[in-house]
């Protein structure tokens, strides 16, 4: 009990070391995650041991070079950013939006790959790798919709919802009726829900077991969105299912390049 205990609290350290604040010292992480200084200081011990963490002068905290090693590991396999690179490109170039390519980490939207439109007035979007909440995003929709209720109650609605803009869902009820409308079109919307005059419709990705694993996006300022609302739908909808395709035929020992220039043509309109 007390290893899996121990295991429990690894993560919320390892989530207080972020781009904006990469060290921490012994003190501040036990006041952050709440334990004793002696309980936090043999958890950053054994992340040091493990090479997840690396000590510095003045026993300061950083990331450690092991997950470099993971992360060359994870980018050597067939996974869904490899799959949906091209894809993700592709629809870009033809619209001129932003597109996001995010997947679930613990109830929280996690960006993994973008690639930025070129209008003159453009939306840069969510830096890769940034966190953000599900419940005000269309990713983080199209992400929860596929998600147990019981799930969703347990990990997300067991605190307030917090909001961004004035138009962020943050009743509970609404947001559980906005769920059910995402499983009937096979998209989601966020209408200026997280940032305010900004759109954007969300469609799910599969794996070859048909298990919601990602989801891709089109951003774009809401004066434009708004005109291309339908358009926008169609094909993310579309590349979200060339993903899907390109994802289950890499399993399945098929090129991953040969399986994109297939599908390519289901989002050149």
């Amino acid at each position: 009990m007390a290893a899996l205990q121990t295991v429990q609290k690894i993560g919320p350290v390892l989530d207080l070391f972020t781009v904006a604040r990469p060290e921490w010292g012994v003190s501040e992480v036990s006041a952050a995650i709440g334990v004793p200084r002696s309980s936090a200081h043999a958890l950053l011990a054994s992340l040091v041991d493990i090479g997840l963490l690396q000590c510095r002068s003045r026993g300061r905290y950083r990331i450690g070079w092991r997950i470099v090693e993971l992360n060359e590991t994870l980018q050597g396999t067939v996974d869904v950013k490899t799959c949906a690179a091209t894809i993700l490109a592709s629809l870009s170039e033809r619209f001129g939006e932003t597109t996001h390519l995010a997947i679930m980490e613990r109830y929280r939207v996690m960006y993994v790959d973008k690639v930025v439109g070129n209008q003159v007035i453009n939306v840069s979007g969510a830096r890769i790798g940034a966190h953000l909440d599900a419940h005000c995003s269309a990713v983080g929709k199209a992400l929860l919709a596929h998600r147990h209720p019981g799930e969703i109650e347990r990990n997300l609605l067991n605190a307030p919802l917090k909001r961004y803009t004035a138009s962020t869902i943050t009743n509970p009820a609404e947001l559980t009726r906005e769920l059910k409308a995402v499983l009937r079109h096979g998209c989601a919307f966020d209408t200026g829900e997280a940032v305010a005059d900004v759109n954007c419709v969300a469609a799910p990705i599969r794996d070859e077991m048909g298990v919601v694993v990602a989801a891709i996006s089109i951003t774009a300022p809401a004066n434009r969105f708004v005109a291309a609302q339908q358009e926008f739908r169609r094909a993310v909808i579309a590349a979200a299912g060339a993903v899907t395709k390109s994802l289950s035929e890499s399993v399945a020992g098929e090129s991953v390049g040969d399986t994109q220039v297939s599908t390519l043509h289901a989002i050149a309109g």
